[in-house]
């Protein structure tokens, strides 16, 4: 068959692309592949963009075409004769949508949109336009069941949820150690990942003795906001908070390996679906590595951890504290929960997406 792949956020090494690109490795082993890219992407080395990104998430993309979109420049009709070349289409939406001409067609919602258009009557036409195009596409495939419930209630589509590849065959137990970890970007403006938030938590433990010989890991990229990362070091000044910015692969699985305990905050004292965690791939890492989460009951995070057996949820960050100490005072518990973590982080092995994504095809 031949297959195409559209994704507008190519070269920002996100979730999405993980995403994309793993459907792109999986088809290309049997099928005429097709990766389009946009003007844009054509002009940033678009070979090196892709080797680099093959490299950075483990894939194998050297199977796969390159070729030019028609999105932007070009007439109508000719951009429908385009798609109508594709046995199947996968598209991961900006929140924008295209008429679709290839035999089966598949959109993929990465965040979870709300609405559809603006109020009023250009409200009116431009959602009758998107219902339009919305039914020229066969399903919709989501990263959550969090994601489809706010998609859905918004959005004239429906699908299924096809979880994101976590290779977690790559992830093993180490000896572990008195730590606790969160794995997220360290982004200033927005300050999603919430670490004043859980450096604060740790240091309330710390300073009441109730975490003796215990340590926060904090680890992730930090593209232009190294001085926010010098802010939260100021602010752990007198805790035992260790910061690993921008740290490599290796690292990170030496840090899930060695760890016993995970945290996650993301989407905390937040409404806004958008700024919650729309899955959780650090979370199934880290449980991959033997890691108990206690993680907010926000997101997708309820769907990955189920509460009480493979690790704890939490509201509040007295109940993120509470359900930490529990486990830190049990190790035996600690031992049964971690075990449990493995077992589930399996259910989203990189095997299963790629089982799901031929089933869909």
């Amino acid at each position: 068959m031949k297959i195409g792949i559209y994704t507008p956020y190519l070269d920002s090494f996100g979730g999405g692309e993980r995403y994309m690109l793993t459907i792109a490795e999986t088809l290309s082993k049997n099928h005429d592949v097709d990766l389009l890219l946009d003007e844009h992407q054509l002009s940033l080395e678009p070979e090196k963009l892709i080797a680099d990104l093959g490299e950075r998430l483990g894939l194998d993309l050297t199977k796969v075409n390159l070729k030019k979109a028609p999105l932007q420049r070009i007439g109508f009709l000719k951009r429908l004769f385009f798609w109508k070349d594709y046995d199947v289409l996968f598209y991961l939406t900006d929140g924008s949508v295209f008429y679709s001409t290839a035999k089966k067609s598949i959109i993929h919602f990465q965040v979870p949109f709300e609405n559809i258009g603006a109020k009023g009557l250009w409200g009116k036409i431009s959602k009758a336009f998107l219902r339009i195009k919305l039914s020229s596409w066969d399903t919709a495939i989501y990263n959550s069941q969090f994601t489809q419930s706010i998609v859905e209630k918004g959005w004239p589509v429906k699908g299924e949820v096809v979880y994101p590849p976590v290779d977690v065959k790559k992830i093993k137990p180490l000896e572990k150690k008195k730590q606790i970890l969160s794995v997220g970007r360290f982004v200033s403006f927005s300050k999603s990942k919430k670490h004043e938030e859980m450096i604060e938590a740790f240091a309330d433990l710390h300073k009441n003795g109730l975490a003796a010989g215990w340590s926060l890991h904090l680890a992730g990229s930090v593209e232009g906001d190294e001085s926010y990362v010098q802010e939260l070091q100021n602010m752990a000044k007198d805790v035992p908070v260790k910061f690993y910015p921008n740290c490599s692969f290796d690292d990170l699985l030496n840090l899930y390996g060695e760890s016993s305990v995970y945290w996650h905050a993301a989407g905390f004292s937040e409404e806004d679906p958008s700024k919650m965690e729309h899955f959780g791939i650090t979370t199934v890492e880290a449980m991959a590595g033997g890691c108990v989460p206690v993680v907010i009951a926000k997101g997708g995070q309820p769907e990955i951890v189920e509460d009480g057996s493979c690790g704890f949820l939490w509201n509040n960050l007295g109940q993120l504290q509470d359900k930490t100490l529990k486990i830190i005072r049990d190790p035996k518990m600690m031992g049964e929960m971690a075990k449990r973590a493995i077992e589930r982080s399996r259910l989203f092995s990189k095997e299963r997406f790629e089982a799901k994504i031929k089933d869909l095809i």
